[in-house]
């Protein structure tokens, strides 16, 4: 066999083998050309449906002071709203809005009465991402609000001393409201558990700077018997007002259920049921408020 045989042959062999190889379907040349990487890990761009989407609550809520006096807070209607709108990547951006008004109203004794209103109310701005998905969802989101909570009381006092003149009454109110600004930051986690019900939780911490403005009033008037008392027996009527720079902290936790309604033309909408709870932290004054939710949330 000369050299050019020996060469010939390898080259010829070589030929039908690529040959055959260049013939196969892709996958079936050896092990590693069979092997299929795993389809990537889903992201939370499945957790939320990409568009607008928005939601209404009533808050039935109940407040709460931390001065130790004796009484009960009634109960009144707060409201809240949301109007976002999240892009298929699953970042999204959106616009909350929180209302309450109530009473709280402590029993000092029988000379003694205390009337509280209280009006609280924030508007912020959020922008978020999906975090983690899986089983679960979560979103992180931060932004701006801007907060003001208002308390007016009212207090009602009957004084008889026969070694300091006449009875006389003497009302005396108080009010103090704190507006401010700053940044807030919210986490809010589901949790599928059917295909019509879903666990959902969520965490708002803000951090307000701003200003409390007080003023105060006391009036005195004689009592019903004594209508004409003598000069400088009873106090005089005064009044003033001062204001402060302050720092406030809001902390909002929330927990219940969604209903969702998988049918006709509420596809995609569902009902929230749960419970709230949310403590301010202004200078002398905090304030608790814990309550029910019931809401309905949509996407357009």
């Amino acid at each position: 066999m000369n050299i050019n045989s020996r060469v010939c042959a390898p080259l010829a062999t070589a030929g039908l083998f690529l040959g055959y190889i260049s013939q196969l379907e892709a996958g079936e040349v050896g092990p590693m050309a069979s092997y299929a990487p795993p389809a990537p890990v889903s992201d939370c761009d499945a957790c939320n449906t990409p568009g607008g989407y928005g939601g209404v609550s009533l808050l039935y809520l109940k407040p709460y002071g931390s001065d130790g006096s004796e009484g009960d807070g009634d109960w009144d209607l707060g409201a809240r709203g949301t109007l976002g709108f999240e892009r298929p990547d699953g970042l999204f951006y959106e616009l909350n809005g929180f209302w309450y008004e109530g009473e709280f109203d402590p029993e000092l004794g029988n000379f003694e009465s205390i009337d509280s209103d209280i009006t609280a109310y924030y508007i912020e701005g959020l922008i978020g991402d999906n975090l983690y998905c899986g089983e679960a969802c979560l979103d992180v989101a931060f932004g701006l609000r801007y907060a003001n909570l208002e308390t007016e009381r009212t207090s009602v006092r009957f004084v008889d001393d026969p070694f300091f003149g006449p009875p006389y009454t003497q009302r005396s109110t108080n009010t103090e409201e704190f507006e401010g600004i700053g940044p807030v930051i919210r986490i809010d986690g589901t949790r599928r558990l059917t295909d019509q019900v879903t666990l959902y939780g969520g965490l708002s911490q803000a951090i307000l700077f701003g200003e409390t403005d007080s003023t105060f009033s006391d009036t005195y008037t004689a009592a019903a018997n004594d209508t004409t008392p003598p000069p400088g027996s009873i106090p005089s009527n005064s009044s003033g007002g001062s204001s402060r720079d302050e720092l406030a902290f809001v902390t909002e936790i929330e927990a219940g259920l969604l209903f969702h309604f998988n049918m006709g033309q509420v596809q995609g909408a569902h009902l929230r049921v749960g419970i709230e709870g949310q403590y301010w932290s202004i200078g002398r004054n905090d304030l608790g408020l814990l309550g029910g939710v019931l809401g309905v949330g949509f996407n357009f």
